[in-house]
């Protein structure tokens, strides 16, 4: 099992892990507040940072398996050699995106760093720090899939 695998395979873990103390968590908020009439006031807060962790790094793994939404209506049509070709193009303009993605996450986190959440002394930076790494993440990802484009051509 290649290192690639092995970090989506453990990124899909950790997902999962925090989607699951993000329902809990609200699980019990909902018990606790209905019942007993105890309210955490640091529970949407944590809540917020969970969320944003959950969606990016969810993203990112989906993003490596190519499970996310692509409309490939016309590249379905084309021959086999001009389909790579545009998987090729779609990965470069993919990098570009992935690039603003990454540069304009570390300057929202920086500015959030200077803001703390509603009820604890956290600057929500730390949530938005999943915008930059996730990002980078994704772009090693996609210089993986066009190393390997690169070098099977020059095998074939």
């Amino acid at each position: 099992m290649g290192w690639m695998t092995r970090t989506m395979r453990t990124l899909t873990g950790l997902t999962g892990a925090l989607f699951l103390m993000l329902f809990s968590l609200n699980i019990l908020r909902i018990l606790l507040r209905y019942f007993w009439g105890v309210a955490w006031l640091w529970e949407p807060d944590f809540s917020r940072l969970l969320f944003i962790w959950i969606v990016f790094i969810g993203g990112t793994v989906l993003y490596a398996g190519k499970g996310h939404l692509v409309v490939d209506f016309f590249i379905t049509r084309m021959k086999p050699h001009v389909q790579k070709r545009m998987h090729f193009i779609m990965d470069l303009v993919m990098l570009i995106f992935l690039g603003l993605l990454v540069y304009k996450g570390i300057e929202v986190t920086r500015i959030r760093m200077r803001i703390p959440f509603d009820t604890w002394d956290l600057p929500t930076g730390y949530a938005y720090m999943a915008v930059p790494i996730c990002g980078a993440i994704m772009i090693i990802v996609t210089l993986v899939r066009t190393a390997e484009y690169l070098f099977e051509r020059r095998e074939g």
